[in-house]
């Protein structure tokens, strides 16, 4: 389960950079917080935790868990919220979605799915 939701974030993330080619700084700004929703959701699931059941709860459960007591900075635990905040914004407002912020949100989502990607990896095997 662990590899195909890194599988997925990837995916997202490849889809947030062809939006952005495409000039759809809605839809890469969605995809961007999918990106690091499916990371951390893998991150759950490599520790053997059961993932909360809704963004909000994700959201406050990565920090307690992962970002309190490490292995995750505040600066990367807070990535979840600002692109869950900016994926709301893109999806549920009738603004356009800033260019450069979903930029921003793509570089954000890649460094999160990296460092996700890296922490799983020190972590000892486990079924997947």
């Amino acid at each position: 389960m662990i590899a195909r939701l890194l599988a997925k974030a990837r995916q997202a993330l490849t889809t947030a950079q062809r939006d952005l080619e495409n000039a759809d700084a809605d839809a890469a700004a969605n995809r961007a917080y999918y990106a690091v929703f499916y990371a951390a959701w893998a991150m759950f699931v490599a520790r053997g935790l059961e993932r909360p059941k809704t963004h909000s709860g994700l959201i406050a459960e990565f920090s307690n868990r992962f970002v309190r007591n490490g292995p995750f900075d505040r600066g990367l635990g807070a990535t979840l919220g600002k692109l869950e905040n900016l994926r709301s914004y893109a999806d549920y407002t009738l603004e356009p979605t800033p260019r450069d912020k979903s930029e921003a949100a793509l570089h954000a989502a890649a460094a999160f799915v990296a460092a996700i990607e890296d922490a799983i990896g020190r972590l000892k095997p486990t079924d997947d």
